[in-house]
């Protein structure tokens, strides 16, 4: 996979580029990066709804979606998320490349055209944002958080992070809560969504098979107009340990129990702990995995995954309640196993093949190639998934053991149905 072209074309403003042969369709994604914030949470993720609604010339969705279908099923579409200690409101258009179109249209210039209408064009009412969407994109956002909150096994990874990173953004929920997003207005997702396009730090990313010339016109005339002021220092930093362990025991109508626990990782050998993390619990070949879930039969899934952005690792389990406490002691004794280079260089490679699988999946897609080169732009580290792989391939085992060293457990959080023992 070839490196993005990447150029600011105005302030805070970025567009890069990938250009891919393989495919025959076309992603342009507009990020817009603030700082995690419970106040601003979830009045931007209802902005997000919003602008994919409607706009001025495509006044209700049934007009827009005709549009998209008119230009061979082109989607539209909103997405938020966390990095780290940074929110991340992005919308994007999907469409077939020109050149596949049947009377040669512009499919890809008409996709970018619409994308703009919806973020520079908004249909508005008495100068906000129409009454009835924001309604509307509120309950949307409301069923998304609480599809969430339904889902044990997420909310358990969530509240975790909660307590692993009390008093930081990164402790914000990416969707924010259900009682924020009633509070949303029309007035206030109106200046919300001002105060993003002023302030935010927006990276727009371009992939597909198309060499993007005529898109990167159509983007830089459109935000090289854009008023902007002292944008927002989005950035994340690394969660600093406890003085004491902190455990958290929460109860509810629960089949199977959650366990979650927090570790915070001091070392800055990034791509050490990230191996180091795939070989306790990253795979069906993990230490947890092979020991904690299969020989021992203690959990119903036992997992470990590193957190760049936070430094920070959470090993999470499905288990009985009466065998929390027993799982617990094992899923910590697996790990003083790391600290003390007790795993074999077969371990190593099954982890490596492990995260070498998982890095060529990123090429499948569209969204997994933006995705990618969004979060390695994001942390300052733009690299190829190939250039990746060679990375972990030169790690060495004293490498991994110190990066292992460097971990302590942090928080334990376990959602359980009764008293419980953690």
């Amino acid at each position: 996979m070839n490196l993005l072209n990447r150029k600011e074309i105005a302030s805070g403003i970025f567009l890069s580029s990938i250009t891919d042969s393989r495919f025959k369709q076309n992603r342009i994604s507009i990020s817009f990066l603030t700082q995690l914030h419970q106040d601003k949470a979830s009045v931007n993720a209802v902005v997000g709804k919003i602008l994919t609604n409607s706009c001025r010339v495509y006044p209700d969705l049934r007009s827009l979606n005709a549009k998209l279908s008119s230009l061979y099923a082109a989607r539209l579409s909103e997405n938020v998320a966390s990095l780290g200690d940074t929110q991340c409101v992005g919308l994007s258009v999907k469409t077939i490349d020109s050149r596949y179109a049947l009377e040669g249209e512009d499919v890809m210039g008409e996709g970018v055209r619409i994308l703009l209408d919806c973020l520079f064009d908004p249909l508005l009412e008495s100068g906000v944002f129409k009454s009835s969407v924001t309604e509307i994109e509120k309950q949307a956002c409301i069923d998304q958080i609480e599809a969430e909150l339904n889902d044990k096994r997420v909310y358990a990874v969530r509240r975790a992070n909660q307590l692993l990173c009390k008093g930081e953004p990164a402790a914000v929920l990416d969707q924010g809560t259900v009682e924020d997003v009633q509070a949303v207005t029309s007035e206030s997702a109106y200046k919300a969504y001002q105060d993003i396009l002023k302030t935010a730090r927006i990276e727009i990313v371009c992939v597909g098979c198309n060499d993007f010339d005529s898109a990167r016109t159509l983007l830089s005339e459109a935000f090289g107009s854009l008023e902007r002021v002292e944008m927002d220092d989005c950035h994340s930093n690394p969660s600093l340990p406890k003085d004491d362990i902190h455990t958290h025991i929460e109860e509810m109508d629960v089949n199977q129990s959650k366990m979650v626990l927090g570790f915070k990782c001091e070392s800055d050998d990034c791509d050490a702990l990230a191996l180091m993390a795939k070989i306790y619990g990253g795979s069906a070949t993990s230490k947890l995995f092979e020991n904690v879930r299969e020989k021992m039969s203690l959990c119903y899934y036992c997992w470990a995954k590193f957190y760049v952005n936070k430094r920070i690792m959470l090993s999470e389990c499905g288990v009985e309640k009466d065998n929390i406490e027993t799982a617990k002691v094992e899923i910590l004794s697996q790990f003083e196993l790391m600290k003390k280079s007790d795993f074999t260089d077969t371990e190593i490679n099954h982890a490596i093949l492990s995260l070498q699988n998982d890095l060529k999946l990123v090429g499948d897609s569209l969204t997994g190639i933006k995705t990618w080169y969004l979060n390695h732009i994001y942390r300052c580290d733009v690299i190829t998934p190939e250039m990746a792989i060679e990375r972990y391939k030169s790690i060495t085992r004293e490498r991994i053991v110190k990066a292992a060293q460097s971990v302590t457990l942090d928080t334990v959080y376990v959602l359980t149905d009764g008293e419980a023992k953690a």
